[in-house]
């Protein structure tokens, strides 16, 4: 099967929400995460999305097949949004929690590496992503990341602190007294798009701030 080829079988099974497929495909096709990886450039995109849970799904089998091949994923990940590689990482901070979220245990040690990068503009995003996934199974790995909500909430991106909103919501109980900060956005109407339970949403500011019981 040629790559082009192997990217549009993938990119099917996604949409079809055929992740037992996917998994059997990645496992036995050496370019498949390559290929899967490929896809998750266009953030407002539902596909991009899927592929990015899915990396973190797959990456957890793998790793029950071979620790060292799982960790080698993580590492080019990282590698991939450092300087020294010429690119930007695009989605590897979320793919990154995704892979935390379904392997916690194994990869809890890439939690700080994850929120040392909300300092870079580029990758605040992505960190607000990754407390809010790793928020609603494991918050507890998340030392460090209230001075981050804190933050995030004032930020001028409308995008940031709808990021922060949601990963308030993940975090449950123990938010160390943010919801309290949350007055002003409750009043904020601006309109955000993003994704979340399988779709690509769109809701203000307020709305988030809502659920929060704000």
């Amino acid at each position: 099967m040629s790559y082009r080829g192997l990217k549009k079988r993938i990119e099917g099974m996604l949409m079809a929400g055929d992740m037992e497929g996917l998994t059997t495909l990645v496992l036995e096709h050496p370019r498949a995460m390559s290929a899967l990886i490929s896809l998750t450039y266009d953030r407002g995109s539902v596909l991009t999305w899927r592929a990015v849970e899915a990396v973190g799904s797959i990456v957890a089998r793998i790793t029950e097949r071979s620790p060292g091949e799982g960790r080698n994923i993580v590492q080019r990940l990282i590698w991939s949004i450092t300087e020294e590689s010429g690119g930007i990482g695009w989605s590897a901070v979320e793919m990154l929690a995704e892979i935390v979220r379904n392997s916690p245990d194994r990869y809890s040690d890439i939690v700080p590496i994850i929120l040392g990068l909300y300092e870079e503009e580029i990758f605040r995003p992505g960190v607000l992503y990754a407390i809010r996934r790793i928020g609603e199974r494991r918050p507890e790995l998340l030392k460090g990341a209230e001075a981050i909500l804190r933050t995030a909430l004032d930020d001028r991106d409308p995008a940031v602190r709808a990021g922060a909103l949601l990963a308030i919501g993940s975090l449950k109980e123990g938010d160390g007294g943010l919801k309290e900060r949350l007055g002003e956005l409750n009043q904020d109407h601006t309109r955000v798009r993003f994704y979340r339970d399988g779709e690509m949403v769109e809701r203000s500011l307020a709305e988030l701030a809502g659920d929060l019981g704000v």
